[in-house]
């Protein structure tokens, strides 16, 4: 009995020495697949893509059936906002309505301003590109 401990535990100490698991598979690398590394960027060219889409879409609807079309696409796009209810109801509504409202009064530039508004994070951002701060030494 005592031999066959003896010999359980060199087997033991041999593989701990050597590094090699018992329940791993083998390092041969037919066997692995190929590891692929995360990536939690979404692509930016989709999300522009969709922009640029809607922003046509809506193009498209308002010189086809004027305000009416332009109303049918912002409706579309913010439909979940506007089955939500509260604040986010509120804000999609404005979203839909500011830009037909300022095309009724003002034309196309009244339709401009609103756009520049909504996207002046962008427009700031893109194109007046600001210097990061210096230190006043």
């Amino acid at each position: 009995m005592k031999s066959k401990f003896v010999v359980a535990a060199g087997l033991v100490l041999a593989v701990v020495i050597q590094g090699v698991s018992l329940s791993a598979p083998s390092a041969d690398p037919q066997n692995q697949t190929d590891h692929r590394v995360a990536r939690h960027r979404h692509p930016l060219r989709k999300k522009l893509a969709k922009k640029g889409a809607w922003a046509g879409a809506g193009l498209a609807a308002g010189a086809a059936a004027g305000p009416a079309g332009s109303a049918a696409v912002g409706a579309a796009k913010y439909r979940k906002d506007l089955k939500a209810g509260g604040t986010r109801r509120t804000k999609a509504i404005a979203k839909i309505g500011a830009p037909i409202a300022a095309g009724a009064v003002a034309g196309p530039a009244g339709t401009a301003g609103v756009e520049v508004v909504e996207h002046r994070g962008w427009i700031k951002r893109h194109l007046f590109h600001r210097k990061p701060h210096r230190s006043a030494s």
